[in-house]
């Protein structure tokens, strides 16, 4: 070929190639126009994202002014010049090199990283910060393509609307740093108790280190990976001339010296938590968590204390503790080989992970002797397990079985088990996280202010709230029937037989298997007898029982209307509707309406103030129950106390103004106990969240009474007895506690019983001063007078 040959053909070439990269560069021109004018309408204005808000989380707090949980992020802009400059390279040179020089868009990386997605190697990403800013202030609903297509429009948008300055400054003000912090004003605090312009160089790089993953990679999580991080944003520097190699020896010698800087939760009470913020969601929505809202509950934090401690404490060891051990979590035995300084590493990155529940820790047993073992728990801390601590681990069988008793530690642990220990004032032992769960609720009964409330035994374990559960009551709903039965002109002297009874294919039976014959209303209550409560239900008929109930609030819409197993607490109630209902008991007989919120504010102030009814005569509180029968009600109460199922309440708190019931439902798969005095009503609730058997042994008063004494015992402690003030129009009858017909001075089983003026017998009145009573006499005198 000749050369004039060949240079006509590289000129034809070059032009073919020219006309097709003129065509190529108008069709890329072209649909980037056509782009830019279907995107433009979808892209926010200058005037919505200019100026960044200052964000104040939830805030929730005690009655005595305790913080008890604080929810959503902080937010706290700062200006330009107060962002230092280590700050300002630091991220320029991680993030975007070339920020100064492009127009938000930086063209040749975009090319860069999609040639290396071409080739499968990583060339770096093409994303700006002006970019990565248009991502955080928009598009958080389209989908990742979608997302992304705008990115480049808006960032040019950007670009053409604020400075570099503004940019920078704005980008830093709404980024997520973690820790609950947007923004740079709010994580220089969160981490370092500082200001941004106070940040020193080794503290500005682990700031920048925060943003790919600020969560998973942040200097209170993760301290040896954030160092390495750290490390890699200062060679960043660098690199760019922004630092040089002194400065860079300085900062990556520096220790990690990041702590939380956020308000410190002073009280637990994670289920009051959620309430509050479930509520003001409902008014507020996503302003919630950002315009600064300061919440005052009802809640006491000395009574919520008590209550944390009597729940966890007691589902452990009224509970679980005597049902057995059911032993490790799993088994991290030594490997073949593995020498002592691996084998704790991997011990102690298993343990990592692994929550505290209650007073439950997670450890690894590292070595075992006859008598005691010794582990290592997730802080590096090896301890020792005596034998105290570990003779009670009877290996579970079932719920009705725990056999048999360890002879030795090995018994029930080996070298590698994942157990949990629990550290007691006497020491260490052997541990579990329990099955069962539990709830408590405590209420003032003057105003229906909670005071106390623990919906589960671990809220970071399960966040259902049982409070607010409903399940069977069993005896729990038992004063309901007996108070209709009072209101309807029943005595607590009234008989009603324990016999055999059958209706239809239903045949109840008492717990004892025993059958008494004919028994007052005042000894079936306080005994828990279950077929006088069926039979008084059915004589009464469940539209009396319904009436009655629903005045104290209890859902009895949900009631089946033709089933005798209601009488025994068969159909489903919260304990809050429990314990609200009791507290109209104590408080004479007036309506209360439970309530956890006293005050809600704002930045802008006060927003709303309780105004709780309160109960007692002459005040706002409606009357649902005649004071006569309420006073009777609390004295049949009294008496499951002195001497029925409750009187291990009197032996163990020895106070003369206590009232309650306990609680048993079939299988047992409910356990309940509900108190009072005039101050406080208290419900407790234990079962597993899936209905199961509890164990043949189990009933109300073998576990959730002993809860309800270690909360109340506390509650109480230092304060007066009070209970509900005698009303006008009752009357004292001498009568036989057995057959409930009146008597006369010095007869056997003579005591005194208290009637409304219009039901009491015809019968001698109480004997005249000086008069000798035996000693039935005495004792019932003494009961007559507590009130």
């Amino acid at each position: 070929m000749t050369p004039e040959q060949l240079n006509k053909r590289l000129r034809k070439a070059l032009y073919w190639l020219a006309l097709l990269g003129v065509a190529g560069c108008s069709g890329v021109v072209m649909i980037a126009s056509a782009a830019y004018l279907y995107l433009a309408p979808l892209l926010p204005a200058a005037e919505t994202y200019r100026d960044v808000q200052l964000e104040t989380p939830l805030r929730i707090y005690t009655a005595d002014g305790l913080l008890i949980d604080e929810i959503g992020n902080r937010r706290d802009p700062v200006e330009f010049d107060d962002i230092p400059q280590v700050l300002i390279d630091a991220l320029i040179a991680t993030e975007d090199a070339r920020f100064y020089s492009h127009p938000g868009v930086d063209f040749q990386s975009l090319i860069r990283g999609f040639y290396g997605f071409i080739r499968g190697v990583n060339l770096g990403g093409g994303s700006t910060i002006t970019m990565q800013l248009a991502n955080n202030l928009s598009f958080d609903s389209d989908n990742v393509y979608l997302r992304k297509f705008k990115e480049i429009p808006f960032a040019l948008q950007i670009q053409r609307e604020l400075t570099k300055e503004e940019i920078l400054t704005l980008y830093l003000n709404t980024i997520y740093f973690g820790a609950g912090a947007d923004g740079i004003g709010a994580a220089a605090f969160v981490y370092y108790g500082k200001k941004p312009a106070e940040l020193t160089l080794a503290e500005a790089a682990m700031m920048v280190s925060l943003l790919p993953c600020p969560s998973s990679c942040n200097p209170l999580s993760n301290p040896t990976r954030s160092i390495e991080r750290r490390r890699t944003r200062l060679k960043n520097m660098v690199r760019e001339g922004m630092i040089d190699e002194q400065e860079f020896a300085r900062a990556d010698a520096e220790p990690v010296t990041a702590t939380r800087h956020n308000r410190n939760i002073e009280i637990n009470a994670p289920y009051v938590a959620e309430m509050v913020r479930q509520q003001l969601y409902e008014q507020h929505g996503e302003a919630t968590y950002t315009q600064g809202f300061e919440v005052v509950t009802t809640i006491e934090s000395r009574h919520q204390l008590e209550a944390n401690s009597a729940l966890i404490d007691g589902l452990e060891d009224y509970y679980d503790r005597r049902h057995g051990y059911r032993g490790p979590a799993a088994s991290l035995a030594p490997l073949p080989n593995e020498d002592a300084e691996a084998l704790r590493a991997r011990w102690l990155e298993a343990l990592a992970p692994v929550p505290t529940y209650g007073n439950q820790q997670p450890a690894v047993v590292t070595s075992v002797q006859p008598r005691s073992f010794t582990a290592l728990l997730s802080d590096g801390e090896e301890v020792s397990v005596g034998w105290d601590g570990i003779g009670w681990a009877y290996a579970f069988r079932s719920r009705n079985e725990a056999w048999p008793p360890p002879q030795v530690a090995s018994d029930a642990v080996a070298v590698g088990d994942l157990i949990r220990l629990r550290e007691r004032d006497t020491g260490w032992e052997l541990g579990q996280v329990p099955e069962i769960q539990g709830a408590l609720v405590s209420m003032r009964p003057s105003n229906g202010e909670l005071l106390a409330l623990v919906g589960g035994y671990d809220f970071r374990r399960s966040q259902v709230n049982r409070v607010l559960t409903p399940r069977p009551p069993g005896s729990n709903f038992k004063p309901f029937v007996y108070g209709a039965a009072l209101e309807d002109g029943y005595t607590a002297a009234t008989l009603i037989n324990d016999a055999p009874l059958t209706r239809g294919d239903y045949r109840p039976n008492n717990f004892e298997n025993n059958f008494l014959g004919p028994v007052t209303l005042r000894f079936a209550l306080k005994e828990s007898r279950n077929v006088p409560a069926v039979r008084l239900y059915d004589q009464l008929g469940s539209a009396k029982v319904f009436s009655f109930a629903k005045k104290f609030g209890l859902p009895v819409e949900n009631f089946p209307r033709n089933d005798l197993t209601v009488g025994l607490g068969s159909s489903d109630v919260q304990p809050l509707e429990i314990v609200t209902a009791y507290s109209s008991f104590a408080n004479g007989g007036f309506k209360v309406e439970p309530h956890f919120i006293r005050e809600v504010s704002n930045l802008d102030g006060v927003q709303y103030t309780a105004q709780p009814l309160e109960a007692c005569e002459g005040c706002a509180a409606a009357r649902i129950l005649d004071a006569r029968v309420a006073y009777i009600l609390n004295t049949l109460l009294r008496s499951v106390i002195v001497e029925g199922s409750g009187a291990r309440v009197q032996r163990e708190i020895g106070r003369n103004d206590l009232m309650g019931k306990t609680g048993t439902t079939n299988g047992p798969q409910e356990l309940w106990f509900s108190g009072f005095n005039r101050d406080i009503a208290t419900t407790v609730f234990v079962g597993f969240d899936t209905p199961e058997p509890l164990g043949e042994r189990e009933q109300g008063a073998t576990v959730s009474v002993p809860i309800w004494i270690d909360y109340m015992k506390a509650a109480l402690e230092g304060t007066p007895e009070n209970s509900m003030s005698r009303p006008n129009g009752l009357e004292d009858r001498l009568i036989n506690k057995l057959t409930g017909e009146p008597a006369v001075p010095g007869s056997p089983d003579a005591v005194f019983e208290v009637f409304r003026s219009e039901n009491a017998p015809s019968a001698p009145a109480r004997p005249a001063p000086g008069s000798t009573l035996g000693a039935d006499n005495e004792e019932a005198a003494a009961t007559e007078t507590i009130f």
